[in-house]
């Protein structure tokens, strides 16, 4: 399987080095990263990317700190920018994108604002599919996605998603001694990030329930644009 990891965090973040590190035991790894931090940029794009058939973004191979990558790029522009440039310059297409770990959750709301969640919707653009993956922000550690991760990536590959859909995968903020297992179908919740747990308009099915309560939380996110 050949995989493309992407985030919106930077390509020297922590997040992206995990996600690599899980994605080698499914098959080849390329790494596509913004530069720089990208939080918040949605599926931002740069206008005009392409200029008589050069990108306007720099494209850079350079190197990644976990053995067994195949390739890694950095690129100077958004998320959305990698994925468009990535499958314009790279000649093998992936059979997946993921993108993440995300410093902070992708859940309710905010998956409107999400870089991560913006550069797996341009993933489906470009007709790859795609996982986002989330890490609570105010956790301190990954010592749960490091435990739960690979049986994660392994049950979703064996799963088949509509064209216009992502895997949209949140873990908690407790340690694996406290987290209380994996809820699936979550609904995205109606509040934002820091909203008060008590907001009346959430839904017991939502994904911030089931991080607060302790649960990794797996639902799917849909790009109505795209025909299933």
């Amino acid at each position: 399987m050949n995989i493309w990891v992407v985030n919106d965090d930077g390509i020297d973040s922590d997040g992206i080095k995990v996600l690599a590190r899980h994605a080698l035991k499914f098959g080849e790894v390329t790494v596509i990263a913004p530069v720089e931090q990208c939080s918040g940029m949605s599926q931002r794009l740069t206008i005009g990317l392409f200029e008589k058939g050069k990108a306007k973004r720099n494209i850079k191979k350079v190197p990644f700190p976990v053995e067994g990558v195949k390739e890694a790029y950095a690129v100077d522009g958004t998320p959305t920018d990698c994925m468009i440039v990535a499958a314009e310059y790279i000649p093998e297409k992936p059979d997946i994108v993921f993108s993440g770990i995300n410093h902070g959750e992708n859940a309710g709301i905010d998956i409107l604002y999400s870089g991560t969640i913006g550069a797996a919707m341009e993933a489906l653009v470009q007709r790859f599919p795609a996982i986002a993956f989330s890490l609570k922000w105010e956790a301190t550690g990954f010592e749960l996605v490091e435990q739960e991760i690979d049986g994660i990536i392994e049950a979703l590959l064996a799963k088949k998603l509509p064209r216009n859909q992502i895997w949209n995968v949140n873990f908690p903020l407790h340690k694996p001694a406290e987290y209380k297992g994996i809820l699936w179908d979550r609904v995205p919740s109606q509040r934002r990030y820091g909203n008060c747990p008590q907001d009346p308009e959430d839904v017991e099915n939502s994904d911030r329930v089931a991080l607060d309560e302790g649960y990794i939380s797996i639902g799917t996110v849909t790009n109505m644009a795209l025909v299933p």
